[in-house]
């Protein structure tokens, strides 16, 4: 949680790069984050890597189905 807290944090402050790579240690800590992987899409898709962002979502989507907000960012990239 501290990992997703701080890439939150970063990605806040517009450090991306830094908010990817706390994401992507929470998800290395506990792979069924469900809400690193969506912030991971938003971060990515502010970076303009649709794809990856779409990847990154349906992950979220498929960890917790009922992620609202997943599906709704999904449709947006």
């Amino acid at each position: 949680i501290a990992y997703h807290n701080r890439g939150n944090a970063r990605f806040g402050l517009g450090d991306k790069s830094g908010a990817i790579a706390d994401y992507d240690q929470a998800i290395k800590l506990k792979s069924d984050f469900s809400s690193a992987y969506y912030m991971r899409g938003n971060v990515r898709y502010a970076l303009g890597d649709k794809q990856s962002a779409i990847s990154d979502f349906d992950e979220a989507i498929k960890l917790k189905p009922d992620f609202a907000r997943a599906y709704h960012d999904r449709g947006l990239a």
